[in-house]
């Protein structure tokens, strides 16, 4: 299978169960936060073009530009944690017969924390 038919078939949701689908999500996550973190390295090394390229930059992230972008990463950093742990759980081979309890455990807090989060995110940077 060539490297784009295998990346390709990660997509496929159809006809697959959650678990698949967390699975997805879950890597999708740890890629975007891979990129995030360089991109985080060049925002930071900004700083060494002066005090105004760092500057102006700092006011793309405050903007509603940079709020949207902060709760998404903020919901990538959850979704990739809760079924991190969910996998960890699992992969081990604890509580197996509760597997799919745990999975919803895993989504259903995922999408408490990032509600709360993204509530958090907004009342602070009040853009």
């Amino acid at each position: 299978m060539k490297p784009l038919e295998k990346f390709r078939s990660w997509l496929k949701v159809k006809g697959r169960s959650l678990d698949h689908f967390s699975f997805l999500v879950r890597r999708l996550a740890g890629i975007v936060l891979a990129l995030y973190l360089f991109i985080h390295m060049v925002d930071i090394s900004t700083i060494l073009l002066g005090e105004e390229a760092y500057n102006s930059l700092l006011n793309i992230f405050a903007s509603e530009i940079g709020l949207i972008f902060d709760i998404f990463m903020w919901a990538m950093l959850v979704f990739h944690g809760s079924l991190g742990v969910y996998s960890i759980v699992t992969e081990s081979g604890m509580l197996l017969e509760k597997r799919r309890y745990l999975l919803y455990i895993a989504w259903i807090g995922a999408i408490i924390l990032i509600v709360f989060g993204s509530w958090v995110i907004i009342n602070v940077l009040e853009v």
